[in-house]
């Protein structure tokens, strides 16, 4: 039987990805309650909608593999994520 090799991301860049994500949905959610406050019924703000709605999910679970994380780690990840984006 031969034995095949799964390449897994390192978690330090899993954890990045999904804070990225997280960070990404968070400026959407921005965007899209800035657009209803002013615009509601355009089509810009429908689009916007839209999108966030199609990252729902992913953000969802990007969000649930962080909160799973012990504080620390948690801590060390947006520190370093932090870090990147400055």
């Amino acid at each position: 039987m031969a034995m095949t090799h799964t390449a897994h991301p390192a978690p330090a860049l899993v954890g990045q990805a999904d804070l990225d994500l997280l960070a990404a949905a968070r400026r959407r959610v921005k965007q899209l309650v800035a657009l209803l406050e002013t615009l509601p019924f355009t089509e810009q703000t429908a689009r916007i909608a839209r999108t966030y709605l199609d990252e729902v999910g992913p953000a969802r679970e990007a969000f649930d593999r962080f909160t799973e994380l012990d504080a620390a780690e948690r801590q060390r990840q947006l520190r370093t994520w932090q870090e990147a984006a400055s």
